[in-house]
């Protein structure tokens, strides 16, 4: 399973990432956003709850 995910532009919620990849499984999709998590490329700007959704941005270079 080596297919690429592609991340939404700005501020994004796992509903969106999930859109915007229909043609993956979604566990596909969390794993990877759980793996760019933990690799520090995605941040989590606003923790989300069961009213709320949580908030991603994909972390810029400062290369």
């Amino acid at each position: 399973m080596n297919e690429s995910v592609q991340w939404p532009d700005g501020e994004f919620t796992i509903r969106e990432a999930i859109a915007r990849n229909s043609n993956l499984p979604e566990k596909s999709v969390r794993e990877s956003l759980s793996a760019a998590i933990s690799a520090k490329k995605i941040a989590q700007v606003r923790k989300g709850n069961h009213k709320i959704q949580g908030k991603f941005q994909v972390v810029k270079s400062q290369a």
